[in-house]
């Protein structure tokens, strides 16, 4: 039993190394999950949630997965959020000031970090959302290069999703 299973139902504090990034995937692998990609096309390396959920795109996933492009503007997007059946939702996002590359936080990790380039923090819609219905959260934080305007992911942010992008297929291939 991984990490995940075993903390299915209680808050941990515990952080999870992004060498884990596989023990998440086969967690998440039987289980109905939203993957939400958040990010501002036109400031580099915080669009790498987008690029990531458009590389997922091109995927066979499993049916009971779900992808949802919210860019700079997750509020627009609370209706599907909270028609999804998904019990869990993923989001996908640059996490600035991280140590690691790439870090899966657990919900009660989440919180309003002041790397958030969108309106309203992750946690208020954690907040939202739990008041509406009963949901797991998750965020795989993506380390980021620069966030200043320009359009094109630098090199290390695009090669840390791709380095995603390969453990989604490999899992998403060991469930044929």
């Amino acid at each position: 039993m991984n990490y995940f299973a075993q903390n299915a139902d209680t808050s941990s504090s515990s952080r999870m190394p992004s060498n884990e990034l596989s023990l998440f995937l086969e967690y998440l692998i039987d289980k109905e999950a939203l993957l939400v990609g958040l990010g501002n096309p036109m400031r580099s390396d915080d669009n790498v949630g987008v690029y990531l959920i458009e590389l997922l795109e091109q995927l066979e996933l499993p049916p009971h997965w779900n992808l949802l492009k919210c860019y700079r503007n997750p509020e627009n997007y609370l209706g599907k959020l909270l028609n999804s059946k998904s019990r869990i939702i993923v989001f996908i996002d640059s996490v600035q000031g991280m140590s690691e590359e790439v870090r899966i936080f657990c919900e009660d990790e989440i919180k309003d970090f002041s790397f958030s380039t969108h309106t309203f923090g992750i946690s208020t819609f954690i907040k939202y959302l739990k008041s509406r219905r009963q949901v797991r959260f998750f965020l795989i934080g993506i380390k980021p290069e620069k966030l200043e305007v320009g359009v094109e992911l630098t090199k290390k942010a695009k090669g840390r999703a791709d380095f995603i992008f390969r453990r989604f297929e490999k899992a998403c291939k060991n469930t044929d």
